[in-house]
């Protein structure tokens, strides 16, 4: 008896205000999702806020006992569920189709497949939409219905079940609450249908049914849209996380670089001392030559020091637009290339000379992360002569990186269309010197020059400036030249600038 009474008050559901709390909870969802749209401009909140919209209006004519009731009783009313009902069918079907396809991120796992269900609806919506124009003229015409039946309803649970497959098979933890909440709609829409198939219309004693099913289907939505945002907060929260932790690390980098210069500074005084000492108990020409050197190398290692904040400073700079643009996935990425790019600086900030191999390595990660920059704009050649034994030969530590740099931001940033740097490594002077040619296609040096006196705050190169020092203290060091010069590249016969040429060339050392 008592499961009979409940039967029957399902039944009554239009009457016993079940079917009124439906439509109540369907606007609701409406509204609620509509405001998070707005908040967090993700497409399936509006798709699912106007798929309830839809199935709560399409269900307000068979709700009796309230307010609205004697609207339907009306022409107007009348003329409204005649014109609204087909419509509701197809829209429904569309929007609750899309709103999945957009959560599961089915388009991007299912391309080809997504593409055949935009087909069908391009296909079918126009037929059907003709239909009910047709059947809004002429209320005789039965085309709409056996369309709907016979084709719409059949071709429906076959997208309806495909994109159930396609659900299962996504690796997504809201996925379950998805694959419930359509099998429980599918089953109230089957029921319903088997129920009402002689009529060609919807049974008002079988609704409760559907209304059982929406709102488990709605539940189940919103357990899964509530799912998917805090998961996303979370994503949100780890990057981050992870920017705060790599910006704490930058900080750290730069206070043990400054530790250690300040300490390098103290005992290159103390030694300094300790060689003045002995100066006055040696000859005056063994001393004055001594101190030079002792002089030369300090004045390396803090050119040196220098360098390497300098470097960091304008990498830092170079990653800086993609947290301001909060692109999360890019910016990980980039961080991710920035950490082995100061691993390698801090490395190489420890010697004088490094290897040429590892040289080589830490200027391709320097213009791969400014090539990002430029949206992967700038085409880098490297090209080296293969008798040259790159593990063996040693380099000064970073002197490349200024004139790469000094190219990039001052010859290529400003040109418009292809950006084209290349590094050229031989040898010259049977084996004894090693030369490096950079060469970019950029606006020129002229270009640059007009370009500052427009802009007379702009500063000069530092890093440029540095490397010339360094260059300099290393030919008093070694007791051989080095040396670059700078080449404006032009159109020999209309004098147009075509970019500029670096020549740097220093001795040949072999470990």
């Amino acid at each position: 008896m008592m499961l009979l009474g409940i039967l029957e008050f399902f039944k009554n559901s239009n009457h016993n205000g079940f079917g009124f709390l439906t439509v109540v909870v369907l606007f609701y969802l409406f509204i609620f999702f509509l405001i998070q749209f707005f908040q967090h401009r993700k497409r399936f909140y509006l798709l699912y806020s106007l798929y309830a919209l839809v199935n709560g209006t399409n269900l307000l004519k068979y709700i009796e006992g309230v307010f609205f009731s004697g609207f339907f009783e009306t022409t107007a009313g009348f003329n409204f569920m005649k014109w609204s009902h087909y419509p509701a069918q197809l829209f429904g079907s569309l929007l609750f189709t899309y709103f999945v396809i957009e959560i599961m991120r089915l388009r991007k796992t299912y391309p080809r497949s997504i593409r055949a269900v935009d087909y069908y609806y391009s296909f079918v919506s126009p037929i059907y939409l003709v239909l009910w124009g047709i059947y809004v003229a002429n209320p005789q015409s039965y085309l709409i219905d056996y369309f709907h039946t016979f084709f719409l309803i059949p071709a429906g649970y076959i997208v309806f079940f495909w994109i159930l497959y396609m659900v299962y098979h996504q690796k997504m933890a809201i996925k379950w609450y998805i694959l419930s909440g359509m099998v429980v709609l599918a089953i109230s829409y089957l029921i319903i249908s088997i129920f009402s198939f002689k009529d060609l219309a919807a049974n008002e004693q079988t609704l409760y049914i559907f209304y059982i099913g929406i709102l488990i289907e709605s539940l189940l939505f919103a357990l899964a849209i509530g799912l998917e945002q805090k998961m996303v907060y979370k994503e949100k929260a780890a990057v981050q996380k992870k920017y705060i932790q790599q910006l704490e690390e930058n900080q750290s980098i730069k206070e043990s670089i400054n530790r250690t210069l300040s300490e390098e500074l103290l005992q290159t005084r103390a030694e300094i001392e300790d060689i003045t000492a002995e100066a006055q108990r040696e000859r005056t020409e063994k001393l004055t030559v001594k101190f030079e050197n002792r002089f030369a190398q300090l004045r390396l290692d803090a050119l040196r020091s220098q360098m390497n904040p300098h470097f960091i400073f304008n990498a830092l700079n170079s990653i800086k637009s993609y947290f301001i643009e909060n692109n999360q996935e890019k910016a990980i990425f980039y961080l991710t290339k920035f950490s082995k790019l100061i691993r390698n600086i801090l490395e190489s900030s420890q010697k004088d000379q490094i290897s040429l191999d590892e040289e080589l390595e830490t200027l391709k990660m320097y213009v791969a992360i400014e090539s990002d920059r430029f949206k992967n704009n700038i085409e880098f050649v490297v090209d080296v002569d293969p008798s040259i034994a790159i593990d063996k030969v040693m380099v000064p530590a970073l002197f490349l990186q200024p004139f790469v740099e000094n190219a990039i931001w001052h010859g290529l940033s400003t040109k418009k269309g292809k950006k084209r740097l290349y590094l050229q490594v031989n040898q010259l002077l049977e084996g004894e010197v090693i030369s490096f040619t950079i060469e970019d296609n950029g606006v020129g040096r002229k270009e640059t020059e007009r370009r500052k006196l427009d802009n007379p705050f702009k500063k000069q190169s530092l890093g440029l400036t540095l490397t010339g020092d360094r260059l300099d203290l290393f030919s008093k060091k070694m007791g051989r030249p080095y040396q670059y010069t700078i080449t404006d590249l032009v159109d020999k016969s209309t004098q147009r600038p075509l970019g500029t040429k670096v020549v740097i060339k220093i001795p040949k050392i072999e470990v």
